[in-house]
């Protein structure tokens, strides 16, 4: 790497740099004041709120990353385009290829960045907050016990042991006692969620009851409950695929496809993680035929402005696709991969048009 494109890198980081700390300060303090409504409930004081702010970070990094990646892009490029820096180097011999090359490099230390953050980092710090506010929000946890958590509501005691990634909870294990305190039924369940009505979906259900004429048993691959107990229960039942690290989840999807059980949304997660890796190089790429073109004399703000709704598009785009996957039934490569093609499409014909 020669003196312009460190020149060049270094610059573009700078500014994605400045952008991260900005937006990341700005949803910091949005995501701490929505946590206050909940300071003073069970055991969640002041600090658990700290704590689950400060954990989240690398993962809100690893969701603004493509943006930040554009404006400041935009923004360093735009600055050198200003002050005619761009078009010095442009007479003095340097082809478009060879400029975008020095933009490419910048776009891949931080796909490099992208890749650490999404590999494991941001889902375990994610994981671990979730699991602290979870603890601390509910009364009656016993979690002594590395390899499971124990908690009483009503007549139900529930226990949920944790899964092979030693952070999410998998299996979920159910005790329903009677007005007499006496075993009613046992249940088990491989994992639980909340649809829209406020159930609880559990997959493989499994539930023993206990009366005086003896043992009734049933299965299920899906039971609809409708258990009263509290949402911050799930944070130790439903296993997320935003707070899995890469490698568990292959492992999770395997198990999912081993058993005949529903993997798209995991599959769509994880092709979804290497595809937002390579938009943040593809954003990078795009804000060089801007400032080379119309915006180049343009103000910061025009190009901010920009940044934004280049960014906020694709941000809405990318979100749309993975939540219609499952409900039409697209296969969940296509779903990932359709706004980063998109958006290669899109950087690679601006990119020829450059003069």
């Amino acid at each position: 790497m020669n003196i312009l494109d460190r020149y060049i890198v270094v610059t573009i980081l700078k500014s994605v740099l400045t952008v991260i700390l900005v937006v990341l300060g700005v949803v910091t303090v949005i995501e701490f004041v929505g946590q206050l409504d909940d300071v003073g409930t069970a055991q969640y004081g002041f600090q658990h709120a700290l704590a689950y702010v400060a954990l989240r970070i690398p993962r809100t990094i690893f969701q603004i990353l493509p943006a930040a990646a554009l404006l400041g892009a935009l923004l360093s490029l735009g600055n050198l385009a200003a002050h005619s820096e761009l078009v010095v180097m442009r007479a003095s011999g340097v082809s478009r290829l060879r400029m975008a090359g020095s933009v490419a490099i910048a776009g891949a230390v931080l796909l490099v960045l992208m890749a650490l953050l999404g590999e494991s980092l941001a889902p375990s710090l994610g994981a671990y907050a979730r699991q602290v506010r979870s603890q601390a929000l509910i009364e009656n946890v016993d979690v002594a016990n590395a390899r499971s958590a124990w908690m009483k509501d009503g007549d139900r005691i529930l226990n949920f042991r944790r899964a092979d990634d030693g952070i999410n909870f998998g299996s979920v294990h159910l005790f329903e006692l009677d007005s007499r305190g006496a075993l009613h039924q046992v249940a088990s369940a491989d994992s639980a969620e909340i649809d829209r009505e406020q159930r609880w979906v559990l997959a493989n259900y499994a539930a023993s009851q206990f009366s005086d004429d003896g043992v009734t048993s049933s299965t299920e691959s899906r039971s609809i409950q409708n258990y009263n107990l509290s949402l911050e229960l799930l944070g130790f039942s439903e296993v997320r695929e935003d707070l899995l690290d890469t490698q568990g989840l292959m492992q999770y999807i395997q198990y999912l496809e081993q058993n005949d059980l529903d993997a798209d949304r995991y599959i769509t997660a994880y092709w979804a993680r290497i595809s937002s890796g390579v938009s943040v190089l593809l954003m990078t790429l795009l804000a060089l035929p801007f400032v080379s073109g119309e915006l180049r004399t343009s103000g910061t703000g025009a190009r901010l402005v920009l940044g934004l709704l280049i960014g906020l598009v694709y941000y809405v785009v990318a979100q749309t696709f993975e939540s219609s996957g499952e409900v039409f039934d697209i296969d969940p490569i296509v779903v990932a991969w359709l706004p980063s093609s998109i958006l290669f499409g899109i950087t690679a014909v601006a990119l020829l048009r450059i003069r």
